[in-house]
């Protein structure tokens, strides 16, 4: 049964816990999760129209009432098969990277000990390094990473800081549970990546799967293969989506814009097939409510995105892997 407008629980104002969910700040007291929904309202230095992904959590939150639990596409009633809690967002230090970064790092570490998936939503990029760390930390290695982006984001440093939007890949690299070989990036394409990071990507190991190359054969195919790479011994893979790899037609709201990336229905069935076998955390970047359409398109697509990664959770506990796939 639907929650009426004021039985909804709300993080703070008017913004409501994701989907409708239990918010539950204190997660000593959330009971036992299948998977948790966290916010990094974090901009670090801007490499381009700084700023604007800060209000990106709250503004997913607010679209992610437009979708139900029951999903047609799995015909499955998601929240018979896990249960979902918001835990608010990372009180973040502005100006304050590191600290707002291990901040970030022992959330998810709460997170993974009471043994619920973390699902995160940014923020810039550079707090996909952080939420990775923390996973991988609790996990042990080898972990898998797979990225959809437009950026290979393998910069050494930007104004000389390491943490930052064009760095994250780089420091997920150097963490010791990480083998380069076991990252795929999905979806890189145009004229803003720098001309350094592919022979580094390639120096790596680094598996890269460029935009056109996803259009010749097909994203699902191009995933599938992906996935024997990032968790080629049945392990679960870190997912992060960068929400610029999707063209601006359908999610305009982002820093680093870049025209001719995947529609809607690609990315939406590149996650199913991404999370579908299973995933140790996963997340949604890069979002800039600012630059959004004044009906939420992107915002709304990014908490399709989340709302798609919950949905896998309940299909794998439901035995409905592919179902969507079937109808």
């Amino acid at each position: 049964m639907a929650l009426s407008p004021n039985e909804i629980p709300k993080i703070f104002g008017d913004v409501p816990a994701f989907m409708g969910s239990a918010y539950t700040p204190d997660l000593a007291k959330a009971g036992n999760p299948d998977a948790v929904v966290v916010g990094m309202p974090y901009d670090g230095i801007a490499t381009f129209r700084g700023g604007a992904t800060r209000r990106a959590p709250q503004e997913i939150r607010k679209y992610s009432l437009l979708f139900g639990s029951y999903h047609f596409d799995w015909d499955l009633e998601t929240l018979d098969h896990v249960t979902v809690t918001d835990c608010g967002d990372i009180d973040v230090m502005p100006g304050d990277t590191p600290l707002s970064y291990r901040r970030l790092e022992d959330r998810i570490a709460e997170i993974q000990r009471i043994g619920a998936v973390p699902l995160m939503m940014g923020g810039d990029h550079g707090v996909t390094y952080p939420a990775v760390k923390s996973v991988a930390a609790r996990q042990g290695g080898p972990l898998g990473f797979l990225l959809f982006d437009t950026h290979l984001d393998l910069s050494e440093n930007f104004n000389n800081d390491r943490l930052t939007r064009a760095s994250p890949v780089l420091r997920i690299c150097e963490l010791p549970e990480i083998d380069p070989k076991r990252i795929a990036i999905i979806g890189p394409k145009g004229a803003r990546n720098l001309p350094e990071w592919t022979p580094l990507a390639r120096e790596l190991g680094i598996t890269i799967y460029p935009d056109r190359v996803v259009q010749k054969r097909g994203i699902e195919a191009i995933v599938e293969e992906a996935l024997d790479i990032v968790s080629r011994d049945g392990r679960p893979p870190y997912v992060s989506v960068d929400i610029d790899v999707i063209d601006p037609a359908f999610a305009p709201g982002t820093n680093s814009i870049e025209p001719g990336g995947f529609t809607a229905r690609e990315i939406i069935n590149g996650v199913r097939l991404g999370c579908e076998r299973g995933f140790c955390g996963f997340d949604v970047v890069e979002v800039s409510p600012d630059y959004d359409s004044k009906t939420g398109h992107t915002s709304t697509l990014a908490a399709k995105l989340m709302v798609e990664a919950i949905t896998c959770l309940a299909a794998r506990k439901a035995g409905k892997i592919r179902a969507w796939d079937r109808r």
